[in-house]
């Protein structure tokens, strides 16, 4: 009983969102949102952001924070390893990076295959605020 308790209280980690959007600056200097383009969603206690692209709606990708400069990020994909004797369960692959504009409330995405940059929100939607999950691994 008590095991089956602290199952359910690790399916029921709050889960918060984030936009990530397109935008053009405008004359004053500052994004102006253009559309809507997916979702990053980060686990509370979490450090690692999962990305979803609209896009590639198929596909998810993960944002981590550099270790020495909290402005800088990495975007990655990862793989199942099919050695199954191997230590590591993924591989990791680095696929873009990120940069904080603090100013501008939101964090660069420079995506190694999109032309242009996309932005995501440095805070999480408030009309939805954390959301509980069923499931962990449900993204």
């Amino acid at each position: 009983m008590e095991q089956t308790i602290q199952a359910t209280q690790l399916n029921q980690q709050k889960c918060y969102r984030f936009q990530i959007i397109k935008a053009q600056r405008n004359n004053e200097g500052k994004l102006a949102r253009t559309k809507n383009v997916g979702m990053a969603y980060l686990m509370e206690g979490q450090e690692t952001y999962t990305v979803r692209l609209w896009t590639f709606v198929n596909d998810k990708f993960f944002m981590v924070m550099n270790r020495y400069d909290s402005s800088k990020f990495m975007l990655m994909s990862r793989e199942l390893n099919k050695n199954q004797q191997s230590r590591n369960k993924y591989f990791w692959n680095i696929i873009g990076s990120g940069k904080a504009l603090s100013s501008q409330n939101v964090i660069e995405l420079n995506f190694d295959l999109l032309p242009e940059p996309i932005y995501l929100s440095m805070f999480p939607e408030e009309r939805t605020g954390p959301v509980v999950l069923p499931n962990v691994d449900g993204f």
